[in-house]
């Protein structure tokens, strides 16, 4: 796990990112436990690759860092992350959040920084990431 590479495309997400990035409960935590203060939003990609999807596969099996929801409402989750680095030169941290249905193809990150501009990319590009730390 640790080293691996997921390669894909960068694409859009549904727009709750913003939401939950700036949470009080959940930038503490992104803080106290991957030492990442997030950007405002998420940056995501889709999984194209099928070397990469059996990668990501395993992953999702290994036991992260868990983020705590402490809400218990019906659109309330937990999440698992992982540690990576993106294009090779941003820190980031996969959020995988603890729901049914999560698209199976589908990373959403977090990082300090504005992933998009800090890269120039924009949906459809090729993007890359490797696991630094898998839990």
């Amino acid at each position: 796990m640790m080293g691996d590479v997921l390669s894909g495309r960068v694409a859009s997400g549904v727009g709750q990112g913003v939401f939950f990035t700036g949470l009080g409960w959940a930038r503490e935590q992104f803080a106290a436990k991957l030492g990442i203060e997030p950007f405002p939003g998420t940056f995501n990609m889709v999984i194209d690759d099928p070397d990469a999807m059996t990668s990501w596969v395993r992953l999702k099996r290994t036991a992260g860092v868990v983020i705590e929801n402490p809400g218990d409402g019906p659109h309330d989750c937990d999440g698992i992350c992982w540690k990576v680095t993106l294009a090779d030169r941003i820190e980031a941290a996969i959020v995988l959040p603890d729901v049914p249905d999560y698209p199976p193809a589908q990373i959403e990150l977090i990082a300090s920084v504005g992933v998009r501009d800090a890269l120039g990319v924009e949906d459809g590009d090729p993007i890359s990431l490797q696991v630094t730390d898998g839990g």
